[in-house]
């Protein structure tokens, strides 16, 4: 890894980086200096003018490593994958990731106090991890301004570790020619859910109470996300939401058996994690009725899951005994 920099007041500010791979892993310091900030643009294709006066780093490699290495190049636009910066790191400039298409996964800390204007612009974010280290206030709210697409947040309290998703969402201009105005129509909860902040801190009972607009306007796979991540993760959730959540599953679990068992098959995730996670945590919980399990295992068979069939018929044993049938003479 070559690490373009320049001093700032109270540690380094990080230019360029070059390596031969897209998952970049910000150090925490250089030649014993604290890195504290990422410029503007340090990520994007569109910077302007490069600075002819920085310092360069460079890594060091193990000589039998440096022989099948492939050779770095400048991570920007669609090379850079996912993002790591360390707990020095405390500001983000503008633009920053401007034009990373593929980045998919950002890991920051609760130490990011200031993010710039358009740091976000012209990606499609998925993941975003926090780690908390000084109370429960971070950037997540910034983050999700920027990002309309679907996202699951992983949240790291000291000694806890939550998940939470904030479904997409999307504004459309229509014309009202009577009025001669023109109206703004927006889809999805997620606009909703990404105002449930209060001072940079997440206000979980705001979220949970937003359930029901989620029901009437989101998808079917991003409602019983929700319901079940909160629920996989339940962090400050409270009776009343649990029962709500609780009651929605319940309710569609012959939906969420067929959605896992297709992303099973297709070797993918769904919103809520690991589809075969996902039904056995529905196993143990005890969601499935009767009716939803046997439609699932029928699922699970069609598809050629042959080890899901056998865990949920295990439940269905487990759960729905079948009767002996008694002989009176």
């Amino acid at each position: 890894m070559k690490i373009q920099y320049q001093k700032i007041e109270n540690g380094l500010e990080i230019l360029r980086i070059w390596q031969d791979s897209g998952i970049i892993k910000v150090p925490e310091q250089i030649e014993g200096i604290p890195v504290i900030r990422i410029a503007p643009y340090t990520f994007s294709l569109h910077k302007d003018e490069e600075e002819k006066n920085a310092s360069v780093y460079q890594t060091e490699t193990d000589e039998e490593d440096d022989r099948f290495a492939q050779p770095e190049e400048l991570c920007c636009g669609g090379i850079v994958r996912e993002i790591h910066l360390p707990s020095t790191v405390q500001s983000i400039g503008n633009y920053a990731f401007y034009g990373c298409m593929n980045l998919k996964l950002f890991h920051g800390t609760d130490a990011i106090v200031r993010m710039g204007s358009g740091v976000f612009t012209g990606c499609r974010l998925e993941k975003v991890e926090i780690d908390f280290m000084d109370g429960n206030k971070s950037c997540l709210k910034e983050i999700l301004t920027e990002i309309r697409y679907q996202i699951i947040a992983t949240l790291r309290y000291q000694g806890t570790e939550t998940k939470i998703l904030f479904p997409e969402y999307y504004a459309d201009a229509v014309e009202n020619t009577p009025a001669r105005i023109v109206e703004t129509h927006y889809y999805g909860s997620g606009g909703e859910y990404r105002e449930c902040f209060y001072r940079r801190e997440l206000d979980y009972g705001k979220y949970d109470r937003l359930f029901a607009l989620s029901e009437a306007r989101d998808s079917e796979e991003a409602i019983f996300s929700v319901a079940l991540t909160r629920l996989r993760y339940p962090w400050k959730l409270e009776d009343a939401a649990k029962l709500r959540y609780e009651n929605y599953v319940k309710a569609h679990m012959e939906e969420i058996g067929e959605s896992c068992i297709h992303a099973v098959k297709e070797r993918r995730e769904i919103a809520a994690g690991d589809p075969q996670e996902v039904l056995l945590f529905c196993c143990r919980e005890h969601y499935f009725d009767e009716q939803a399990l046997g439609k699932t295992i029928t699922y699970a068979a069609d598809a050629g899951q042959t080890e899901i069939s056998a865990i949920l018929m295990d439940e269905r044993y487990r759960s729905f005994p079948k009767k002996k049938k008694k002989f009176v003479l």
